[in-house]
């Protein structure tokens, strides 16, 4: 049957294949004629196949009919139509006259295919099988390591010089030393490199430097982190260091000068004529490399991991003395009670204080592949860390590695064979007079030893890390809790302690075990890039951050909060820090605050600006603790800071206010999940950090961050009245928040909105007492294309009509058109009517339902998780 044809379009008509019936086409033509009148014009019906032909005689399958193709306009006529397609037949009939059955299927396919459609097809065709090949090259490429995805720093200059001065400086204040090289900031202060405080007034600094090279340079002090802010030069002429011979080191020791040489001065004058006379027959060289600039890069899932700390020992009540005879207790199973707690508070890791076999608060290590005897054992940990892992969350351990316990056997031996006998002398820092170190011990034989102590604690002797048994001793440890146990990565105990270079072996040694392993250092003072970097540690706690934070509450003063953000943004911007508020060592941020209503202004800073926040143990409810409150002389008052876990299912047991608390940080958790301008992928630049107020009291304090697709606004008022004028945010230039954009404030308890006015301004007020404001703008998605408008199809006169189905009594739902009232483009569309198979009476029957699950197996297991 041939198709219809209508106006505008191409229409066609069957053309047989071989001479005979090509004849006949001709003649078919002139049967199209009334139908005009319809708007349509019909190719006559005829035969399905071709007459026999010596194809067809020979067992071969007919050839398929061919279809003739006519253009016309959408005004043509019927007898124009007819006289197209009958020349058009003619001619194909004319050429097929004389011809084998090949040659007239190869004319007519020469008449009918398409060069520009077929041009296309070929290239997509083409372009798919690129693009299949490609995938197909990419999925058999194994996949990255860590140091393939993570770009390797710039070559370092060979020769390392070392800067010391002595110097008073008020504070906040700070050094930095600046010269005529680009290592040395090209003698602009902001851009110099900042020197680390030893102690006292004394200074100093390790940079790296070309070989051969005769460089300028001077001491600038700095008031403060503003790039235009005061500074005070050095005076007399400048210095002069001529470095020597690749891959060696200097130490300069360098006398402060007061007061202005004049220019004409001939010591003055002596310096920089020396080195243009040097740069004159040596270039200067150019490095990549920046004494200032320091990136480390962490494992995908740390980087916007909330964290969650708990003291074991504390947490689950244990006795604040180890016997080392009693039977071992399982309390850490404890923890299963609070699988569901750390769920619903949205947190992604939890990183456990001590946890190995110790004497009394777990610093004082005496087996590092135990865990100790109060909370349980190695095999029931494992299952503890295998079902944590089940529900998402990492677990990171605490490394004691700068001293142990005066238990551990390595001191054991050294207590009762003395310093001149043991094998395990070299272990320990140890002297043969009582005043060469702090700790001293009357050995049982051999020779009495006084020995190096960690903060003069005999209790906890310090390691020689220097000796490789003792090296390899901590790295069997890493290894360990790594391969067997399956952590996930190490908190490292006064990791500021214990020099960059031994962490970076220890980071080659966990790299080799698990390269998503986190190494995050204990560091409260110096430079914390000297021991995070690209092949050290990944990060570490920022305890200068999280002073900061409460003092700057307690004080109603956000200058310190503001100069501290400035200091970590000059020093630290390629290191994503620790921020805390409260550990096992400091005050509990709800005792530390003078305002219990700063709570919240304290959880916004931690849980939505930069870092990753790490929350400790019953701080969500608000619990409280000092060191004044402590009781357990083994740690100096830090007890109060490490009591129990309140029972997560009775708010009953938790503080006051805990019940409100514990939503709020519920939600600040949810906000930074669900909205990445609050997490990592969010700028934190200086420039939109605004201080309020012009001069002191600075109470309030904005904050704007950025993605491609939000923008999100802090607003920190700690004052105790309500601010009028209201705080004034300032958008940064090319912000995706235009002029009428609107932001919703996430924390309201009804819905608020604040509209961008004409600058760039938002105006968020009113600001009451203590209040804070976490505004969100996101940018409008775009909505999905409507859905084509369906042309109905006009029947074929000549088609077969179907059959109503056998005992359906309802009509068939029509499915409407664009054009139609009540059309949605956007509404889900009905469900299909179900297939009702046909009845088949040797069909097999259905499957029985499945019977009831027998019963669990009793457990033999005594640490295994119970049964659903």
């Amino acid at each position: 049957r041939a198709p219809r044809v209508t106006r505008g379009t191409s229409f066609t008509m069957s053309a047989m294949t071989t001479a005979a019936p090509a004849a006949r086409l001709a003649a078919n033509a002139s049967r199209v004629t009334a139908s005009s009148r319809t708007k349509r014009a019909l190719a006559p019906r005829r035969v399905s196949r071709p007459f026999p032909s010596p194809d067809t005689i020979k067992g071969r399958n007919p050839v398929p009919l061919r279809a003739i193709g006519v253009e016309a306009d959408a005004e043509a006529d019927a007898e124009d139509l007819k006289a197209m397609l009958a020349a058009t037949q003619t001619k194909v009939a004319a050429a097929a006259v004389g011809t084998s059955l090949a040659d007239t299927a190869a004319l007519l396919e020469s008449l009918t295919k398409d060069p520009e459609a077929e041009a296309k097809a070929l290239a997509k065709a083409e372009a798919k099988k690129a693009a299949d090949d490609a995938a197909a090259i990419e999925a058999a490429k194994p996949p990255l390591t860590y140091w393939e995805k993570v770009p390797h720093p710039p070559s370092r200059p060979p020769v390392t010089v070392t800067f010391h001065i002595s110097m008073e400086t008020n504070f906040g204040d700070h050094l930095c030393i600046v010269g005529g090289h680009d290592l040395l900031g090209d003698w602009v202060p902001a851009k110099g490199v900042e020197m680390d405080w030893v102690k006292g007034n004394d200074w100093k600094v390790s940079v790296a430097l070309p070989a051969h090279s005769l460089l300028q340079y001077k001491y600038v002090i700095r008031s403060g982190w503003a790039d235009d802010g005061t500074c005070t030069w050095q005076g007399g002429p400048d210095g002069l260091i001529a470095t020597g011979a690749a891959h060696s080191s200097q130490v300069i020791q360098d006398r402060w000068v007061h007061g202005n040489w004049q220019a004409d001065n001939p010591n003055v004058a002596a310096i920089p004529a020396a080195v243009l006379a040097h740069q004159a027959v040596k270039t200067p060289e150019v490095w990549e490399f920046s004494n200032k600039a320091n990136t480390s890069y962490l494992p995908d899932w740390a980087n916007d991991a909330v964290f969650y700390q708990i003291f074991p020992l504390g947490y689950f009540g244990a006795p604040t003395v180890n016997d080392q005879k009693s039977a071992v207790v399982p309390r850490l199973k404890q923890i299963r009670e609070h699988y569901k707690h750390f769920q619903e508070l949205g947190i992604d890791a939890v990183y456990f204080s001590p946890l190995f076999e110790s004497g009394t608060h777990g610093y004082d290590t005496f087996d590092y592949f135990e865990i100790d005897r109060r909370l349980g054992d190695v095999k029931l940990f494992k299952q503890i860390v295998k079902e944590l892992h089940e529900i998402g969350i990492k677990v990171v351990l605490d490394g004691v590695f700068n001293h142990t316990g005066k238990g551990h056997f390595a001191f054991q031996d050294l207590m009762k064979n003395g310093a001149s006998d043991s094998e395990f002398a070299n272990w320990y820092h140890v002297g043969v007079r009582r005043w060469d170190h702090e700790g001293w011990c009357d050995a049982k034989t051999g020779s009495s030893f006084s020995y190096d102590c960690w903060e003069g604690h005999p209790v906890l002797p310090r390691l020689n890390l220097a000796e490789p048994a003792v090296r390899n001793h901590i790295f069997d440890i890493a290894k360990f809790w790594l391969e067997e146990v399956g952590v996930d990565g190490w908190r490292l105990d006064v990791a500021h302690e214990i020099e960059p270079d031994f962490w970076r072996e220890f980071r080659r040694v966990c790299d080799s075990v698990d390269k998503d392993c986190l190494l995050v250092g204990e560091l409260i003072h110096g430079n914390y890039n000297d021991w995070c970097g690209h092949d050290r540690l990944h990060t570490g706690t920022n305890y200068q951050l999280s002073h900061a934070t409460w003092h700057s509450l307690n004080e109603h003063n956000y200058e310190y909060f503001y100069n501290s953000l400035r200091r970590e943004n000059n020093l630290f911007k390629g290191l994503n820090l620790v921020n805390f508020l409260g550990n096992h060592d400091v005050k509990r941020i709800a005792s530390n605050l003078d305002n219990p209503a700063h709570y919240t202004h304290a959880m916004v800073a931690l849980l939505l600006m930069k870092g990753i926040p790490c929350l400790y143990y019953g701080d969500e409810f608000g619990m409280e603790g000092t060191p004044d409150d402590g009781t357990d002389e083994h740690s100096g008052g830090d007890d109060a800071m490490r009591r129990p876990m309140p029972d997560c299912s009775a708010p009953n047991t938790w503080p006051q206010i805990g019940v409100s608390r514990l939503a709020l940080n519920k939600k600040l958790i949810k906000i930074r999940n669900d909205h990445p301008v609050f997490a990592q992928a969010g700028s934190q630049d200086m420039k939109n950090i605004k201080l309020v107020a012009t001069e002191w009291p600075f109470e309030q304090i904005t904050v704007v961050r950025e993605t491609e697709d939000e923008v999100g606004v802090l607003v920190f008022n700690c004052a105790d009245h309500e601010v009028n004028p209201w705080p004034e945010v300032q958008l940064p230039k090319g912000c995706i928040a235009k002029t009428g954009s609107k932001f919703v404030d996430l924390l309201a308890p009804t819905p608020e909105t604040f509209l961008v006015n004409d600058g760039g301004k938002i105006y968020a007020g009113p600001c009451g007492p203590n209040s804070v404001k976490v505004l969100l703008f996101q940018k409008v998605k775009t909505k999905p294309p409507p859905l084509a408008r369906k042309v109905p199809v006009i029947a074929d006169p000549y088609s077969t009509p179907p059959t109503a189905p056998s005992g359906l009594g309802t009509a068939t739902p029509v499915t409407p058109v664009a054009n139609d009232p009540a059309y949605d483009p956007y509404a889900t569309p009905p469900p299909a009517p179900k297939e009702v198979p046909a009845y088949d009476p040797y069909a097999a029957p259905p499957p029985a339902p499945a019977a009831a699950p027998a019963a669990a197996p009793a457990l033999d297991d005594p640490y295994a998780a119970p049964p659903p």
